[in-house]
C-alpha cells in the first residue's frame, strides 16, 4: 500500500533543510526505482512521499540498514527516514515503510532511485518528541500536541494515547483544551440499553500500540476493543510531520459481532471557549461563514454533510484557526454494500460553559441494528492556521487540494532477477 503524503508551496523558506544532500559513495546497492507525478497542477515545496518496500536478507543485508533517495537526473541525495520495520523471518522478507521529502513542480515527473548506503547520515529537525509510552508530547515548529493523561479529571485520567491538549504556535501561543474532556474525543459509541456513551479516550492502555519516531515523523499506532463494546475493534493512528501544519488521524471501527447502537460518531473536537466562528464547504462547493450564534438557523435547514471536504472554527479577532480536512470517508462493509446509519451529517454542538464542539454522526440519537462486518473508516488531516485579510480561507482551500490529491507514485522494487513493479 503506497501512503501519499502531501504538502504547499508556502513553506519553501522553512523547511530547505530537510532536502539535505549527502557525499556517499557511488556503488551503494539500488533498491528501487521511484516514479513521482504531479497530478493537479499544484506546486509542493515539501512533498513527503511514503512507500513500502519488500526486501529479502540477500539485498537487505545484516549491517544496520539506511537509505537514501537520489535524484535521477540532477543526482541530488536525500536522507529516508524507515518509519517501520517488519521482520518475516520464515519468509526471508523485512517489509519497511520509507519516507523522504521532496519539492515538485506543478505537472512536473520525477525519478528517484532508493539506495541501501554504508554510512549513516545525519538530518537535522525541529520534530521533537518527548515523555514515553502512550504519554508523549510531540512538537513541530507550527503546534505542540499533547497526548499524555492528565488527573484532573475523568475525561483525560485514562492512558488512552488520544490527544488532550494542543498548543497553537505560529505567534499565537494558543492553548486549545477542554476542561473536562481532551479535545480529540473520537471515536465514540453508545450501545441501545446503555446510559451513556463510550469514546476512545475511555481506552486504558489499549492491547496492542507502537511508537515509531524519525526526523520526519513521528507516528503513534493503537488498536483494542472498545470501551464497554466489545463488539467493536477499533484502530486509531496518529501521524505527526517535520515542517508541516497539520497532523493526520486515521480510525477504523469494524464490528466483529452484531449489535444494536444508538450513537456511533467519529472526526470530533471539542474546546473550551475559543472561537467566534464556524466555517465549511458544502456540497455544491460554496463557503459558508457563520458566527456561532448565527449557525443554528442555517445547519437546520442545510445540515452540514457527514462528507464535506472541511471545516474549521476560527476566531475572527485573533485571527487563529483549527479546521478538519476529510481526506478519507468510508463506511462499505465486508460486502461491499454501505454499512448501516441514521441521519449521518455534521454536527455543531454546544457544550457546557461555553464549548464547542464538532463531531461527524454516524448513527444520531437512534436504536440501529449494526451488523458484524459493518466498517467505518475515517482519515483526516487537523490544521492551524491563519485566517487571511484577502480570503479568510486559502489557506485550508489549498491544502485540501493537495491533500485530497496526492501525488501518483510507481514503485518498481529491485530483486535478483532486475526490477518489479510492487505498486
Amino acid at each position: 500500500m503506497n501512503i501519499r503524503i502531501n504538502t504547499s508551496r508556502t513553506f519553501l523558506s522553512i523547511i530547505s533543510f530537510l532536502l539535505l544532500t549527502i557525499e556517499l559513495p557511488a556503488d551503494d546497492l539500488t533498491l528501487a526505482r521511484v516514479v513521482i507525478q504531479e497530478p493537479i497542477g499544484i506546486a509542493r515545496s515539501l512533498e513527503y512521499v511514503e512507500i513500502q518496500l519488500q526486501l529479502n536478507p540477500n539485498i537487505k543485508g545484516s549491517d544496520e540498514l539506511n537509505i537514501i533517495a537520489e535524484d535521477h537526473l540532477s543526482g541530488e541525495r536525500i536522507v529516508c527516514q524507515i518509519a517501520e520495520q517488519q521482520d518475516y523471518e520464515n519468509e526471508g522478507i523485512s517489509i519497511l515503510n520509507v519516507i523522504f521529502p521532496i519539492s515538485i513542480q506543478a505537472d512536473e515527473r520525477k525519478e528517484y532511485l532508493l539506495k541501501r548506503v554504508k554510512l549513516k547520515p545525519i538530518v537535522n529537525t525541529n520534530l521533537k518528541v518527548s515523555g514515553g509510552g502512550l504519554n508523549l508530547i510531540i512538537d513541530n515548529k507550527f503546534y505542540s500536541a499533547d497526548l499524555s493523561m492528565i488527573n484532573s479529571s475523568d475525561g483525560k485520567n485514562k492512558n488512552s494515547g488520544q490527544l488532550n491538549e494542543l498548543k497553537i504556535k505560529m505567534g499565537f501561543d494558543k492553548l486549545l483544551f477542554r476542561s473536562e474532556n481532551r479535545i480529540h474525543w473520537a471515536p465514540n459509541f453508545q450501545r441501545h440499553g446503555l446510559e451513556n456513551y463510550s469514546t476512545i479516550a475511555g481506552w486504558e492502555s489499549p492491547n496492542y500500540y507502537i511508537l515509531n519516531s524519525g526526523s520526519y515523523l513521528v507516528s503513534t499506532a493503537r488498536q483494542d476493543y472498545a470501551v464497554n463494546h466489545p463488539e467493536i475493534l477499533l484502530t486509531a493512528n496518529y501521524s505527526f510531520y517535520e515542517g508541516l501544519p497539520y497532523f493526520k488521524f486515521f480510525s477504523s471501527m469494524k464490528m466483529e459481532s452484531d449489535i444494536y447502537l444508538d450513537l456511533l460518531r467519529n472526526d470530533e473536537m471539542t474546546m473550551d471557549s475559543l472561537y467566534t466562528n464556524i466555517a465549511y464547504q458544502n456540497n455544491r462547493g460554496e463557503i459558508i461563514d457563520l458566527p456561532f450564534s448565527k449557525r443554528y438557523k442555517e445547519l437546520e435547514s442545510n445540515p452540514i454533510q457527514n462528507d464535506a471536504p472541511w471545516l474549521c472554527f476560527y476566531n475572527e479577532k485573533e485571527g487563529y484557526a483549527f479546521g478538519s480536512i476529510r481526506i478519507k470517508y468510508d463506511i462499505t462493509n465486508d460486502r461491499g454494500l454501505e454499512s448501516p446509519t441514521y441521519q449521518p451529517h455534521t454536527k455543531i454542538s454546544d457544550g457546557a460553559n461555553g464549548g464547542k464542539y464538532w463531531n461527524r454522526r454516524l448513527i444520531n440519537d437512534h436504536p440501529t441494528y449494526v451488523p458484524k462486518g459493518s466498517s467505518y473508516i475515517e482519515k483526516n488531516a487537523y490544521l492551524v492556521f491563519k485566517i487571511g485579510n484577502e480570503n479568510k480561507f486559502s489557506e485550508i482551500l489549498n491544502w485540501m487540494n493537495i491533500l485530497r490529491n496526492p501525488v501518483n507514485l510507481i514503485v518498481l522494487c529491485m530483486s535478483s532477477k532486475g526490477y518489479g513493479r510492487s505498486h
